[in-house]
């Protein structure tokens, strides 16, 4: 069957609108504030953005995984008791981050030299407590197999704050870094009510509290809250060694090498998140055999997307970051070429992810991260000391190579996956990319 008739790609379409629109606004806000800010302003809103953005994952690792898992393995009545598990432990989670956030304001404010950090995390409070409704929303629309609404959400708070940074630019208007959070809290605000009304439909449970299987979502989630944890510092590490080991204006110039290569995730991240619940689905009508084939064929996909854009990026770097972030930041072009490499190997490390939540072994993922975070620290530290900034690049491009490796092996020894058979895949989807275009074409 041709992956265009295939059911679970076209459910991906959705998610993968949603990871554009974030891109593609989130870009746009970036071409306007990296002109608009000082480098030291747009280096201490780099961080913020940095932090509060592992904030949210870990939300995400915690209860988004559990709750697809245990919902496609229960029946109507324990279903209720896993949703109310999760509204409660969100709120939980919520409130505990938001008390660490404020205690740490000091000390992050102390190690890089960003007096705005304080107010920044207080206000971010509100944003915080808004995303409580909407994540749950949007994890049960992702668990139910629909993923319009969770893109006309994200569409909405990204390209909000998208229109307010280029009225900003436009009106020659540099706000403060405080104004910015509390833009943010206003776009996550709006965002809530297309949230709600896009999950109505789904609103079947009533408040059924069960310690049982709140301790069961909570014990499965903890690893993948550790997984996302552990990667989101991973991919941090890079931003904080440079902010630490060098200054702000550093983080400006690396951060907008990283915000451009990152796009190239997108397609890993899109493909992954439908995977999930179909692969959760299939596992527990068939069993994990099936796991094998879903992980070959979902990198096969990924890389299908990511190549093409890895090396368009990496042959016209210079010019990408002349054109999105000005002269002033031509040094970030050297760091591009070396990041935009990342996308080769991202595909197989959150496909990876994938196989093992699914399959019921996040633990496996949580403690090969966690290698992998201190791996990356060791790396950056090294080579920062050595080339300087473009350091962090070469450090965290090696760390990469490092756990794709051994979870392949994993992942042979396990599911006895094959290499050869993702670039089968590949060239597949190639070949069936040609032949719908000429179709199009051809029926035009």
């Amino acid at each position: 069957m041709s992956i265009f008739q295939s059911k679970w790609v076209k459910s991906g379409i959705y998610s993968i609108g949603s990871r554009l629109s974030i891109l593609l606004f989130g870009f746009g806000g970036f071409y306007f504030l990296v002109r608009l800010l000082p480098k030291e302003n747009f280096g201490a809103w780099s961080l913020f953005l940095t932090i509060t953005t592992i904030i949210e994952m870990s939300r995400n690792g915690l209860i988004q995984n559990a709750l697809i898992k245990l919902l496609h393995a229960s029946d109507q009545l324990s279903s209720n008791k896993v949703i109310t598990a999760s509204w409660v432990i969100n709120l939980l989670y919520s409130c505990i981050m938001y008390l660490i956030l404020v205690l740490s304001a000091s000390p992050f404010k102390s190690i890089f030299g960003v007096d705005e950090l304080q107010p920044m995390f207080a206000y971010f409070g509100i944003t915080m407590i808004l995303l409580i409704p909407i994540s749950q929303f949007n994890y049960l629309q992702q668990a139910k197999f629909s993923f319009s609404g969770i893109f006309w959400t994200a569409f909405v708070r990204q390209g909000i704050f998208f229109g307010a940074a280029a009225a900003f630019y436009f009106l020659n208007y540099q706000p403060s870094l405080v104004t910015l959070v509390l833009v943010q809290a206003g776009c996550t605000l709006i965002s809530l009510f297309v949230a709600f009304f896009s999950a109505r439909q789904f609103f079947e449970f009533s408040f059924d509290w069960d310690r049982k299987i709140a301790l069961r979502v909570f014990h499965f989630g903890k690893y993948v809250m550790g997984t996302n944890i552990s990667s989101l510092f991973f991919k941090s590490v890079d931003q904080f060694s440079v902010g630490f080991f060098l200054n702000a204006s550093s983080v400006a110039i690396y951060s907008s090498a990283i915000r451009l290569s990152n796009m190239i995730e997108y397609p890993a991240t899109s493909v992954a998140e439908v995977i999930y619940p179909y692969s959760t689905a299939k596992i527990s009508e068939e069993g994990e055999q099936v796991t094998k084939t879903l992980y070959e064929k979902s990198v096969g996909l990924t890389l299908t997307i990511t190549l093409p854009i890895v090396l368009i990026t990496f042959i016209f770097a210079d010019l990408i970051i002349y054109i999105i972030a000005g002269s002033a930041y031509a040094d970030a072009a050297s760091i591009l070429k070396i990041t935009t490499l990342f996308g080769i190997v991202t595909p197989f490390n959150r496909q990876f992810g994938m196989a093992m939540d699914s399959s019921n072994r996040p633990h496996l993922n949580f403690r090969l991260l966690v290698f992998a975070l201190f791996t990356n620290i060791l790396n950056n530290a090294v080579f920062i000391y050595f080339f300087g900034v473009v350091g962090a690049a070469y450090g965290t491009l090696l760390s990469y190579i490092i756990i794709s490796v051994i979870g392949h092996f994993m992942l042979v020894r396990i599911f006895n996956v094959q290499l050869i058979n993702i670039y089968r895949y590949m060239i597949m989807y190639y070949a069936q990319g040609f032949v719908f275009a000429k179709n199009m074409l051809t029926s035009k």
